[in-house]
């Protein structure tokens, strides 16, 4: 064997095994690219490109055709989406300027094992939303010890029972100010509740169902009888899945539920159970191509994937049973342009009751959606318990 050979399959031994050092550390450690104390992300990034040089210096040399023909095949590829990603990357920049510049609002979050992350406890938090340097809107909020938010209620009127809201930003109240929220209406058109605001932005059916598997709500949910509602809108269930959109939000910071066989599986968060999909999710989001063209992974979202869903809800509203003793638990379909029945029909079978407000307005309409931003307006909030308590009632 010939020293150019020798060197060859020395660097294909160095990259292979560099490469697999990393992927135990991703598969096994903690994801960091350091093992034994040396941080071998860059020598394997480094010994890959002093291969591929090699690759192609040997293939000419040797004249080695199918080496050669390997290649110029991947030079060639690599120069084409380099090409395609400047391309599109001049083009995101044109239409980043000629678009309105939005920005906010800010979060004051901190990472939770069970929830991916939550707000801030025992804080007052401003975000403010802008269009071009103008304020949008611009809300106060407070969170208590347990990272939820403060509600305002009538304090002189005695509330016996209990509200739970989950859901996402929507039930949060992102956009309006405390006392324009659904949990905060709920409390003021029937004063028997006290509502308690379980929801956060980003959030969905995953993080109720971690939450409640915790059996820790018990410890702050002092009233015993109430009701418990999740408000659902249609992205949930790329939430539920854990889609390259979502990650792109959460980093996959999030629960991560799955089935195994006809079993609902549990398994921690999603960038530590999936570390090999969120690493490529991580390197894919950076592609302006994908971004340009509104690419994402999976490519369509199927039946199954609204069965996974509905079994998140609907195992919920089972721990919800077990927990506090009755079946008052309902998920509200969010008035949408979307159609619910699929989704309606999967809860219904399961046994879980479903307030169908999917018609109750347009949620794009002027008058129930903030501009430049989609959330709901307080009136649509407004709008939308009067109904509930109507129905509940």
């Amino acid at each position: 064997m010939n020293t150019l050979k020798i060197i060859f399959l020395l660097l294909l031994l160095s990259v292979l095994g560099s490469s697999g050092l990393l992927l135990l550390d991703l598969l096994r450690g903690d994801g960091n690219g350091i093992v034994a104390g040396i941080n071998f992300a860059p020598v394997a990034k480094y010994l890959t490109y002093a291969f591929l040089a090699y690759c192609f210096w040997y293939a000419f040399k040797q004249k080695i055709g199918w080496l050669q023909n390997v290649v110029m095949s991947g030079l060639m590829i690599f120069l084409t989406v380099l090409l395609l990603e400047w391309i599109c990357g001049i083009v995101l920049k044109k239409q980043a300027d000629l678009a309105p510049k939005i920005e906010g609002p800010t979060h004051s979050m901190t990472w939770d094992n069970v929830l991916g992350y939550k707000p801030n406890p025992d804080t007052v938090h401003t975000g403010t939303r802008t269009k071009d340097g103008k304020v949008i809107y611009s809300i106060t909020y407070a969170t208590d010890h347990n990272s939820l938010r403060v509600t305002p209620i009538d304090t002189t009127k005695p509330r016996m029972k209990y509200a739970q809201f989950f859901g996402c930003s929507m039930t949060f109240g992102e956009g309006v100010q405390s006392n324009e929220t659904l949990p905060y209406y709920f409390a003021k058109f029937d004063s028997t509740y006290r509502p308690y605001n379980l929801a956060y932005s980003g959030y969905g059916p995953h993080q109720m169902l971690a939450r409640l598997e915790t059996n820790q709500l018990k410890n702050i949910v002092k009233e015993k009888a109430g009701v418990g509602f999740y408000i659902y809108i249609n992205d949930h269930v790329n939430r539920v899945l854990g889609t390259m959109t979502n990650f792109s939000y959460n980093g996959g910071n999030a629960p991560y539920f799955h089935k195994v066989g006809s079993e609902l599986k549990h398994d921690g968060l999603f960038k530590d159970s999936r570390k090999i999909r969120s690493l490529i999710f991580e390197k894919l989001l950076k592609s302006n191509i994908l971004k340009l063209f509104k690419i994402g992974y999976p490519f369509k979202i199927t039946d199954e994937d609204y069965e996974l869903t509905a079994e998140v809800m609907a195992q919920s509203a089972k721990l919800f049973k077990e927990q506090f003793g009755n079946d008052n638990f309902y998920v509200i379909i969010y008035p949408t342009s979307v159609d619910s029945f699929l989704i309606i029909n999967l809860l219904k079978q399961k046994g879980v009751k479903v307030l169908d407000y999917s018609k109750l307005f347009n949620p794009l309409d002027a008058k129930y959606a903030i501009p430049f931003d989609e959330h709901p307006t307080a009136l649509a909030n407004e709008v939308l318990i009067k109904q509930l308590v109507k129905d509940i009632n």
